[in-house]
């Protein structure tokens, strides 16, 4: 059906001659003359295929086909007027919202815990979609995702940005490894075995540090996941550069050892984006919040 045929001020007309059941009263409050009230009626009737209403004495009777049209059109109008007038409070409390959540293996390990324990408390019917973090960034935020968890992604014009916290590389060994009965200076380090997280950036800023004093790294072993690389610590001499957060995460479950990186010290800033088109949404206003208090309380 293509609405574009008809014209949809009728239904107004339409409830309030229902509403009023007087074609006079009823142009009044709409500002409509007689003949514009008449010639409108007649349009409706055209359209609906019945009388609608039928005059006895100075009112318009409904028919039973009206009748039955009533309660469809005034839901119409009710539902139009709530469009342009609300605002769209929101409340997390009633809310049964989704958001959609783009990040990587380190980002939801160190959030996704916090934040659902939290959420579960604050909205506990706001549902959570986790998505893993496409190349096509700007186009997954401005169709499909709520917000995008991730550290120094370049977006256009039309991206927001809020940093949520900081964190820093360090290094990971097992426990026991000889290089904790030592300074561990740049020498020695690059000296070790080294395993990597493939699509990781911090190496590549370790490495170019490393270059400019005629040092490499010995990178014996890379992999797809980051979350596996603590567990390659138990049994070899392996060596991991690993963000602090993710490493006392893994801490709990994995025993290894964190010491400071020598020389060159990463450090990143993870924020959250989103597009221009939910910036106003006052859902989406009050999880941006809520995403800061959650990073706060990390």
């Amino acid at each position: 059906m293509n609405l574009y045929k008809y014209d949809l001020n009728l239904l107004t007309i339409f409830d309030m001659i229902f509403s009023k059941g007087h074609l006079t009263k009823a142009g009044e409050i709409l500002n409509l003359s007689q003949p514009a009230m008449s010639q409108a009626l007649g349009r409706l009737r055209e359209v609906f295929d019945d009388q609608l209403f039928v005059r006895s004495g100075k009112d318009m009777i409904p028919t039973s086909f009206a009748i039955k049209l009533a309660p469809k059109i005034r839901e119409i109008m009710d539902l139009t007027e709530k469009t342009f007038i609300d605002r769209g409070d929101f409340d997390p409390v009633t809310s049964n919202r989704t958001f959609k959540l783009a990040m990587n293996d380190y980002t939801e390990m160190v959030i996704m815990p916090v934040l659902f324990n939290q959420l579960q408390k604050a909205a506990p019917n706001i549902k959570i979609r986790s998505e893993q973090i496409s190349n096509d960034y700007e186009n997954e935020l401005s169709h499909n995702l709520d917000f995008i968890l991730g550290c120094d992604i370049d977006f256009g014009a039309n991206v927001y940005q809020k940093s949520l916290f900081n964190d820093r590389e360090v290094v990971a060994v097992r426990c026991n490894h000889p290089v904790l009965m030592k300074e561990l200076t740049p020498e020695i380090y690059s000296s070790l075995k080294h395993a990597q997280f493939k699509y990781g950036t911090c190496s590549n800023t370790i490495d170019k540090e490393f270059n400019k004093i005629g040092l490499k790294r010995d990178i014996v072993l890379e992999i797809h996941h980051e979350m596996v690389l603590p567990l390659m610590l138990k049994d070899s001499d392996l060596i991991i550069n690993i963000p602090e957060r993710m490493a006392k995460v893994f801490k709990e479950m994995v025993p290894f050892e964190i010491i400071e990186l020598p020389f060159v010290t990463v450090d990143y800033n993870f924020c959250q984006y989103w597009h221009e088109r939910n910036h106003k949404d006052p859902a989406h206003i009050w999880f941006r919040s809520f995403l800061n208090s959650v990073a706060d309380s990390l």
